[in-house]
């Protein structure tokens, strides 16, 4: 018996002090806070007007293509915070040296990661409190992410943000939400349909009574179908809103030989719905894995894989720090939904964004093959090089060519570029690939690197289905190797069109 209660004694005490550990007394703020070896000063210079800021922005991405924040100084960085009083943080313990391996793996509310989140809002307030300011933590926080080590700040003050910047415990800090006055604004930008008449060389009638656009040919799809309809994989989409109105992608998604056991859901991370009136989702939905129906609608590439939408954007273009924060939550659900193996995104910015990496970084650790748009010009962006997220390496930049392999009207390529879809006719520009209407069953073109994306989001899942125990970066090696310019890759257009067949053929013996 004596034994029996030194042993429950004993155990009592290993437990407590397990216990004690995860709820220790958070270290003194100098302890978790640490500083750089290099430390830059605050700039000793104005804010920049308003209109130095915008044009000496746009002049860096006319010459660049893209913007990077951590390529322009502090001064420029206030100036930009300083529009929106707003700036995101990426935090992290200070002997963290590559925070991006292990983002999916990071428990922001254990004690080393919530000492280092504590420290450096205390550590705000206090300095603004110095400074005269009355505020407090509740005020400043306009994200606290419960997934990431990410804040999103109401603050634009130049010593904070130097502060910040000193610091081992930031990766980044940078303006949330800037965005150029003289660059026109553009609310529903991708969102209306096409009104160019379709014609009718631009689309076959293929049982069981559907219709298959011309560029499928292109790219070898039928013939890949022979194989594999992408049955057993679901694809994620990321983008603007889809519509309740289109029974294909509704009640009828298991029309017609999509007759399987697949589902169709849809969520928001912005807005109070997934449902819009903009119809842009609802294009690359229909093109990435829209039903082989009977209704004499457009097919989708793979139209046995299953759909996941998200809502994160009111348009293409990610102009706002709100967009911003609802493609970075969308890509943490679909990371943390184990059955999504594809991602697709035709939306993005010219500017870098921590915040977003991080989003495309998690959901890439988690497994997920990203196909993002290289970018589609308006007449405001026809300067922009390959926009982010499709810049970040963890994506797989597309952009779409026209049928003789130029780039088409309205696409953006560059070196990040990894595949291109044919989607545009030589002799119009406006006869592209085609897609689901926000209601109905008649086709509309659907152009840009936009729907390129959605169909190379099918043809991954076309790819993956064959095998399903590869990884995603199996699935991009197959792609790659059975790609138009393997094993040269071009240095705007990176390895060429897709080849559904070649790559479903290799990805039987891989």
């Amino acid at each position: 018996m004596q034994k029996y209660y030194l042993l429950i004694f004993f155990s009592l005490a290993f437990f407590s002090c397990n216990r004690l550990d995860d709820t220790s007394v958070t270290p003194p703020d100098g302890e978790v806070l640490q500083s750089k070896s290099t430390i830059v000063t605050a700039p000793d210079q104005p804010l920049l007007s308003r209109n130095d800021l915008d044009q000496l922005i746009t002049d860096h991405i006319t010459q660049q293509g893209n913007l990077n924040w951590k390529d322009v100084d502090l001064r420029v960085i206030w100036s930009a915070a300083s529009t929106n009083h707003q700036i995101v943080v990426g935090y992290q313990p200070a002997d963290v040296t590559d925070a991006d391996k292990i983002l999916h793996q990071i428990d922001v509310k254990t004690l080393k990661w919530k000492a280092v989140h504590d420290a450096l809002l205390k550590r705000i307030v206090n300095l603004l409190q110095s400074k005269g300011k009355s505020v407090t933590q509740l005020e400043i926080v306009v994200e606290d992410d419960p997934v990431l080590p990410v804040l999103v700040l109401s603050v634009d003050d130049k010593d904070v943000i130097t502060d910040l910047f000193n610091l081992k415990n930031v990766r980044y800090v940078e303006p949330y939400g800037y965005w150029p006055n003289n660059w026109v604004a553009r609310s529903s930008s991708g969102c209306n349909s096409s009104t160019e008449p379709l014609n009718a060389a631009d689309l076959t009638t293929i049982t069981p009574g559907c219709q298959l656009p011309w560029n499928y040919n292109s790219l070898n799809i039928p013939t890949a179908w022979n194989t594999t309809q992408g049955e057993g994989i679901r694809i994620g989409v990321i983008d603007a809103g889809i519509s309740i109105s289109q029974p294909l992608l509704g009640a009828q998604f298991n029309d017609g030989m999509s007759n399987v056991s697949r589902t169709i859901t849809a969520d928001y991370t912005l807005g109070n719905s997934a449902y819009t009136t903009c119809t842009h989702g609802t294009s690359m939905c229909g093109a990435a894995a829209g039903p082989r129906n009977t209704q004499n609608a457009t097919t989708g590439v793979a139209y046995k894989s299953g759909l996941h939408f998200i809502r994160a954007c009111n348009d293409v273009v990610l102009d706002a720090s709100s967009e911003l924060t609802g493609t970075k939550n969308a890509l943490i659900r679909m990371g943390d939904l184990s059955t999504i193996r594809v991602i697709s995104m035709s939306i993005g910015t010219p500017f870098a964004s921590g915040a977003l990496k991080d989003g495309v970084i998690y959901a890439y650790n988690k497994g997920k093959l990203i196909m993002a748009a290289a970018g589609t010009s308006f007449s405001l962006t026809s300067w922009w090089g390959v926009i982010y997220p499709a810049a970040y390496s963890q994506c797989v930049a597309v952009t779409g060519v026209k049928e003789s392999g130029t780039t088409c009207a309205t696409c953006h390529d560059g070196s990040q570029v990894m595949f291109t879809v044919p989607m545009e006719r030589t002799t119009n520009s406006n006869r592209n690939s085609l897609s689901l209407n926000p209601s109905g069953y008649n086709a509309s073109y659907i152009g840009g690197s936009s729907i390129a994306t959605s169909t190379a989001a099918g043809i991954a899942a076309l790819t993956w289905s064959v095998k399903p125990t590869l990884t995603s970066t199996q699935v991009i090696d197959i792609m790659t190797r059975t790609s138009q310019f393997y094993p040269s890759r071009n240095s705007t257009k990176g390895y060429g069109n897709l080849n559904a067949a070649a790559a479903v053929t290799l990805a039987t013996t891989y």
